[in-house]
């Protein structure tokens, strides 16, 4: 008789587990849906500082028709420059407090209208909440490259009464295709060349009554 193998035959089994491949393609596609997600949060970051911005912006141009419309007849001490764009209120462009102050004092029109020039550039500039270190002080507040332009085209026969313009100029965080548009720039127009430039424009109309 022949021999008989006894042993019995290896019954063959699945392969189970992850290959290094399957790993390796797992770990690529987790990787790029975590840059997706940073990407949306630098997005949404920028956005909503930018959103800050000219929130703060119109706060700023609403503060100055404020005073303007309390004063109309100081409106021409208003204008930045001979059109209103030439010479912007920023950046410390008004380095001592105008005598008198018309906060404590009594003034004319065109007293309060520097006054008023002076403290609203100290606005734009953040001037009143600042830290101070290593002898070097900073506004906290300030908005990037900020500048403010007021305009006023008199009514025919006024003199105070017209459409007063306020423009806010700052330096965004990121280029854009509309950032130098053709039209009035606060500054010049040098000022009109940089692509990262943001611009808020407010007009009003401004009624002196001694003209009615």
């Amino acid at each position: 008789m022949s021999a008989v193998n006894s042993r019995a035959p290896v019954p063959m089994t699945r392969q189970r587990g992850v290959t290094l491949i399957e790993a390796l393609i797992a770990g690529i596609v987790l990787a790029i849906g975590i840059l997706g997600v940073v990407s949306l949060l630098a997005l949404s970051k920028v956005s909503q500082h930018e959103t800050i911005q000219r929130t703060r912006a119109i706060s700023l141009a609403d503060d100055i028709l404020e005073r303007i419309r309390r004063n109309p007849a100081g409106i021409t001490a208003y204008q930045t420059g001979t059109t209103g764009f030439e010479n912007p209120l920023g950046n410390g462009s008004i380095t001592d407090e105008p005598d008198p102050d018309c906060s404590t004092a009594t003034c004319t029109p065109a007293q309060l209208a520097a006054h008023d020039r002076w403290a609203w550039e100290r606005l734009l500039d953040g001037a009143s909440v600042t830290v101070t270190d290593g002898g070097t002080t900073t506004s906290t507040t300030r908005i990037r490259g900020l500048r403010g332009c007021i305009a006023f085209a008199a009514d025919a026969g006024k003199t105070n009464t017209g459409v007063v313009s306020v423009v806010l100029q700052w330096q965004g965080l990121r280029d854009t295709a509309d950032a130098v548009p053709t039209g009035n720039v606060c500054g010049g127009d040098a000022a009109g060349t940089d692509p990262t430039r943001r611009q808020v424009v407010i007009d009003t109309y401004l009624i002196d009554e001694t003209e009615l």
